[in-house]
C-alpha cells in the first residue's frame, strides 16, 4: 500500500463515514458472536495506523491488545498514537506463541496477499488462537468491483462468500457466521467503481467528503449495523466472517 494511503487513513479513519460505519457493523457482529468470551486477549493483524486496535481495546475491554503490520509507514504513525504493543511483522509469520489470543481481527488485509500467503496468514491466525477463540476477517468483495481504489491500495484479490468460507475452512476454522457488509450503499458504489476502472483511474477512495454527506452516509451504515444484529446480507461491497478454533 502506498505511503500516502497510511497518512490518509491516519487523518480520516476516526470520522470518515466508511470507517465509522464499518466499525459499527463489526461491533454488531462481535457483540453477538463472542459468546462467553469476556475481556479477550486480542491481536489485530494488519493493524495499519493503530486506530482500530485502540477502538477494539476500548470497545471490548481487552485485557491485552496487540497489533502487527508489515509496513514501516504504518509503524511511523504508531508513535503518534502512543502505541507500545505493536510490531512490524507479516500476517503469515506472526511473532507470537501458539494459543496466545482469544480474538484475532483482520480488516482488509488478506486481499493484498497472493493465494499461498493468504492461506499461510489464516493458518497463523489459527495457530495463535486459543481453543475456542474467534477470528473475525473482513475483506473487499467481488473481483468485478475492482476500480481505481484497488490500484491505490494494492489489491490482489477481492473475495466472494464462498471463497472466504473455503479459505477459513481449509485452515481448520469452523464458521460461525458470514455476511456481506456495506450493502445499503452497494448500488450507488457500483457505477463509481466500474467507471473508475474504465477510465484507468488509480486514485484512492479514502478522501474527505462534505460534512452533511459524511453524516448521511454514516447514518446509512449505522442503520445497516443494526440490521446486522438481525440478519445477514446476500451481497455487499465487503464480505465478513466470524469463525472459531475448535476446542
Amino acid at each position: 500500500m502506498r505511503e500516502e494511503e497510511y497518512r490518509a487513513m491516519f487523518e480520516l479513519e476516526e470520522r470518515l463515514w466508511w470507517y465509522a460505519g464499518m466499525r459499527a457493523g463489526v461491533a454488531s457482529i462481535l457483540d453477538l458472536g463472542l459468546g462467553n468470551i469476556r475481556s479477550p486477549r486480542l491481536l489485530d493483524v494488519g493493524c495499519g495506523t493503530g486506530f482500530s486496535l485502540l477502538w477494539l481495546k476500548e470497545r471490548f475491554t481487552c485485557d491485552r491488545a496487540f497489533g502487527v503490520d508489515s509496513s514501516a509507514h504504518a509503524a511511523a504513525l504508531w508513535r503518534l498514537r502512543r502505541l507500545d504493543t505493536v510490531a512490524v511483522a507479516s500476517a503469515d509469520k506472526l511473532p507470537f506463541a501458539s494459543g496466545e489470543f482469544d480474538l484475532v481481527t483482520c480488516f482488509d488485509v488478506i486481499y493484498q496477499l497472493e493465494p499461498d500467503r493468504a492461506r499461510a496468514a489464516v493458518a497463523e491466525m489459527h495457530r495463535v488462537l486459543a481453543p475456542g477463540g474467534r477470528v473475525f476477517i473482513r475483506e473487499p468483495a467481488y473481483n468485478w468491483m475492482r476500480g481505481g481504489h484497488d490500484v491505490a491500495v494494492g489489491t490482489r484479490h477481492r473475495y466472494t462468500r464462498i471463497e472466504l468460507q473455503r479459505l477459513l475452512s481449509s485452515q481448520g476454522f469452523t464458521l460461525n457466521r458470514i455476511t456481506y457488509m456495506n450493502t445499503l450503499l452497494f448500488w450507488a458504489a457500483v457505477p463509481h467503481r466500474l467507471l473508475s476502472r474504465i477510465k484507468g483511474a488509480e486514485a484512492s477512495d479514502v478522501k474527505s467528503v462534505p460534512r452533511l454527506l459524511n453524516e448521511a452516509l454514516t447514518t446509512v451504515l449505522k442503520i445497516e449495523a443494526r440490521l446486522l444484529r438481525l440478519m445477514s446480507f446476500p451481497f455487499g461491497l465487503s464480505i465478513a466472517a466470524l469463525a472459531e478454533k475448535k476446542r
